[in-house]
């Protein structure tokens, strides 16, 4: 028999009792037009806890995908809330709610005119894909609510609404169709025309996926998300919150 020391029994005997270590940190997948907002969540709950959020970005059709084929995510802050709630329905998300309500902008740099349906005939504008950005999808109700069609205009796709941004940065396309909170990012330079009105509220869902339900350190920062702290960090960084 193997003579183990009484002290030594008294430590195993509480490891085992003590069951699985709890998990410091949450991994956040992030849509792109929220990215620098998130940044500032991050820094305050890290700051708040002392538990360590990961943020992954991208566009929102294809952080969902890698939801869906099972990337080790536990929170979906996604700009609708179409696919949050796709993802409960599927059984890949516990819970679902809006964090935030963003603003979509035409911005234009030379622009002679003040109807926005004639800065865009003929023109290179950036906007998301819509297939994969509910931004981009929100440009596209814009432009059929002017009543033109995409061959009017010289339509240029990033995957998200910040590589949409880059594009027009770079001198790429002559206007695009930005969410808003990316405005302290530009050039003062600009001319900015606001979209409200035009296309369906932009509601930007967050969902606590599967995986985080058994994160405690997952479902403190997605409450947390609806507290006063986020909540301020959420509106200084140019979205509405839910009320």
């Amino acid at each position: 028999m193997t003579w183990i020391p009484t002290v030594f029994k008294g430590l195993v005997l509480s490891v085992l009792m003590a069951g699985p270590a709890i998990s410091a940190s949450v991994t956040v997948a992030v849509a792109s037009n929220f990215l620098t907002t998130s940044q500032a969540l991050e820094t305050a709950f890290e700051a708040e806890t002392g538990h360590e959020v990961t943020l992954v970005h991208g566009s929102t059709g294809r952080l969902y995908a890698q939801i869906v084929a099972g990337a080790p995510f536990d929170i979906f802050l996604s700009a609708d809330m179409q696919r949050p709630e796709a993802l409960l329905v599927g059984g890949l998300a516990v819970d679902t709610r809006i964090y935030a309500v963003g603003a979509l902008v035409l911005v234009a740099r030379d622009a002679p005119e003040d109807d926005p349906a004639e800065l865009l005939i003929g023109q290179r504008v950036a906007l998301a894909n819509p297939a994969l950005a509910p931004y981009g999808a929100a440009a596209m109700e814009v432009i059929g609510s002017y009543g033109l069609t995409p061959d009017q205009i010289q339509l240029l796709m990033g995957d998200n609404v910040g590589q949409a941004a880059s594009i027009f940065v770079t001198g790429n396309a002559d206007r695009a169709f930005l969410a808003a909170a990316l405005l302290p990012k530009l050039d003062l330079g600009i001319t900015v025309f606001e979209m409200a009105g035009r296309h369906m509220p932009v509601r930007q869902g967050a969902a606590l996926l599967d995986k985080g339900a058994a994160n405690p350190v997952a479902q403190a920062f997605y409450d947390w998300l609806a507290g006063p702290t986020a909540r301020a960090v959420i509106e200084a960084g140019g979205y509405e919150v839910p009320t």
